[in-house]
Order: C-alpha cells, then structure tokens, then sequence
C-alpha cells in the first residue's frame, strides 16, 4: 500500500492501474480481489495480509468493516493524526499547488464517545425492530447495540429503542433518525425522524416518556414536509461561557470534546473594530468574536440556523448584528472595511461569486474553516498568495476513527 487517500482508502499500484482498498495502511502488502471498474476507478478487496503494519490495531468496534461511519479504527489514533496530516498537504499541494512554509499543527480529540450528533438508520416490521447505520458502500442497514464513537446519552436511546420502545412506537417502514445531545451532567436531546408516512398519533409523547432527557421530537413527514414537533423545539448547549440555542435542523459542531478547542483555534489573537461571520450558523463563532471586536456581522442562508443564530447574539448585543441571507447577495451591498473575515463554508467551499469578493475586501485577517481538504486547496489557490498569504494551518481531529478532515487555516494580507 502506497498511501492513503482523501475517503479513507488506501492506494496501491498494481500492473492493472490504481486501486483503492478499504482496511489497509501504508506500507502492508496484501493479496486483494480486483473488483470492476466503477466511474472510472477500481476497487479492491483484501483476501490475504503477507505484511502488516506496526500500527495496525484491533478495531474498537464489533461491527468495523461492515458499518460505513468508521474507517479507520484498524489504524492507531497517533498513525491516524499523522495520516490526516499527510492527506492535507497532498491535498493542498496536488489541488492549489500550494507548498507549505508552515507546518501543520494537530489538535487532537478523545478518539472515543466524541460525537454529539448522530444520524441512524431504522427498519421495522411487526415485532421486528432494528436500528443502526447504512452498510459501507450500500444502502443496506447494519443494525447496531451501541457505536462506540457516539456520546453516552446517544448510546443510551439506542439502548431504549432496542428494548421494545422502537418496536412499539415506530410505524412500520424505514425511517431516519437524527439525535442531537447536548454536553454535561444532564443531557438534553433533540430527536427529528424523517418518514414516508406520517407521525403515529401520540408518538412524540410515548418517545419523551422513554427517554426523560428527550426534550424535543421532531416527526418530518417526507416528501411532503409535513412537521409534527412534541416539545419545546431546541436545546440549549454549553460551551464555556457561552450559551447556544440549537433547534432541530440547525448545524452545530458535532465533537464534544473540542468545542472549546475549536473555538480557540479560530479566535487565537483576533481582536479589532469590525469582523464578518460568513456562513455563521447558530453563531458558534460569532459569540466568541463579539467579545473580541467591537461589531460583528453574522451571516446566514439557513433559516432555522439563522433563527437560532438572532436569538443566540442577543446576549451581546449591538455587538453583533445578523443577516439572514445567502452570503453571494450579502456580499454584493458589502462594506469592504473588515479587521476579520471568517468563512465555514459547506463541504462544496467557497462559491466563485464569494471568492472574488474576498480578493476585493482584502480584509486584514482571513480565517478559513473548512470540512474538506480538497475545496478547501481549491479555493487558498484563488486567495494566496496575493491578495493573501498562509500564516498558519491547524488540523482539528473532529472526527476521530474516520476519513474525515476539518481545518483552520489563518491568512493575512501578502506584504
């Protein structure tokens, strides 16, 4: 195995081109299946190890290799942070042709229980009740007990559900779970199920009754968009001093453990008149900067994100002022007198439209958070090295036991 690449494959060269492996790390050799050609690139799946690596490890999870949220557990959680590091700078260089002056600074997570937010699969039948995450590369479901990577309180509804509380409360059929948990002693959850069918009557109250903790439900009937919610509709989540309203539907940092850190990596030594909060969700970031900069701009597209985001920077405030609107049309009527602009874009990155703004305002710091190393190369290409330049790039591990890749990088204005 040659290296690993952006997806949490490996890549091996073989007489018969490039091939993609699942469970393999740099450097093991192994006797592999060659599967067909799929859009134009080849998998492989391994038959045989002749050489295993040092860091290989036996996997936390019963159900690693068949469930698709994990792929990296076979590999130890250092080996993990230095891969991801070697992703990013391939990434960066082989995209944006952009070499480094700087290294890549890790900040790592518990790589166990960091998640807050979990979307499960759920299939019943009669009596029948299962509930788990979609089988790796299909979209048959993988029932589980409990998934190692997700907080005690997310454990803790699998558990009810599989105890005769699904199996009574669900309707026949496939629907989608999504739980959302805030952090602490006492736990507060969010539930929303998206569903072909409408709510069974009384659902919601028979889930709260379950789960004490649960203090919103959420029943999406789809493709109709149809809503029934049981509750108050959000939980509020703690970070330090700051408080978050978060509703169902709303986007929040998904690792509990790196709240705090996250927030630290993007604010570090910011301070200044004026920043601007592209892309600013529920206001994670928005908050902290208000009590750094003297007027903030929040801007969001999201309309359940953006009501949760006004009612969020009202504890500052004339400090920060919100946008509920597409950051494209923002920019458009913009001032371009900004000490900060913070983008957090979607994993697609920066639209051309955004891009080109950014080259104008030339704002005296940048910071760009991204979720995905490859849009994230794309788009530093068109910013740095002018009107722009690297200053420094940090690897946040939000997701340990995966592919995944989440970055700040901080720029300053070239010269």
């Amino acid at each position: 195995m040659e290296k690993m690449v952006y997806g949490g494959d490996g890549l091996a060269r073989t007489p018969q081109g490039v091939v993609l492996i699942a469970g393999v790390i740099p450097g093991e050799r192994a006797s592999v299946r060659l599967e067909e050609r799929r859009r134009g690139v080849r998998r492989g799946q391994v038959l045989k190890l002749a050489e295993t690596s040092p860091d290989r490890i036996v996997a936390g999870c019963p159900y690693f290799g068949r469930c698709g949220g994990c792929h990296y557990q076979h590999i130890s959680y250092a080996r993990q942070l230095e891969l991801k590091q070697e992703i990013l700078a391939e990434c960066l260089e082989r995209v944006g042709k952009i070499r480094l002056d700087v290294p890549i600074s890790v900040a790592a997570s518990e790589p166990w229980e960091y998640r807050n937010r979990a979307r499960l699969q759920i299939e019943k039948q009669g009596s029948e009740f299962a509930i788990g995450y979609y089988e790796l590369f299909s979209h048959r479901l993988c029932p589980v007990e409990r998934c190692p990577i997700s907080s005690p309180a997310i454990n803790t509804v699998i558990a009810v559900l599989r105890q005769g509380v699904g199996a009574a409360c669900f309707p026949d059929g496939h629907a989608e779970l999504d739980l959302f948990a805030s952090d602490g002693d006492r736990a507060a959850m969010l539930a929303t199920i998206e569903s072909p069918v409408a709510a069974p009557p009384g659902f919601g109250e028979k889930l709260r009754a379950a789960v004490p903790f649960l203090e919103s439900v959420c029943w999406r009937e789809q493709p109709a968009r149809r809503e029934t919610v049981w509750g108050s509709g959000a939980v509020t989540y703690r970070v330090g001093e700051f408080h978050y309203r978060v509703s169902h539907d709303a986007f929040f940092q998904a690792n509990r453990f790196l709240h705090e850190g996250m927030i630290q990596a993007v604010t570090q030594d910011l301070a200044g008149a004026h920043a601007l909060d592209l892309y600013a969700g529920v206001g994670f970031f928005t908050i902290p900067l208000a009590r750094r900069f003297e007027k903030v701009a929040a801007v969001e597209a999201h309309g359940p994100s953006a009501q949760n985001l006004a009612a969020n920077v009202g504890v500052v405030g004339l400090r920060a002022r919100v946008y509920p609107k597409p950051v494209e049309k923002f920019l458009t009527t913009a001032s371009h007198h900004w000490d900060l602009v913070l983008v957090n874009p979607p994993r697609s990155g920066l639209t051309p439209i955004v891009v080109e703004h950014l080259r104008r305002v030339r704002s005296r710091r940048l910071v760009y958070v991204s979720c995905d190393p490859t849009t994230l190369a794309r788009d530093l290409a068109h910013l740095t090295p002018s009107p722009y330049q690297i200053r420094s790039v940090q690897l946040v591990d939000q997701f340990p036991q995966t592919f995944h890749i989440e970055t700040v990088a901080h720029l300053e204005q070239a010269g």
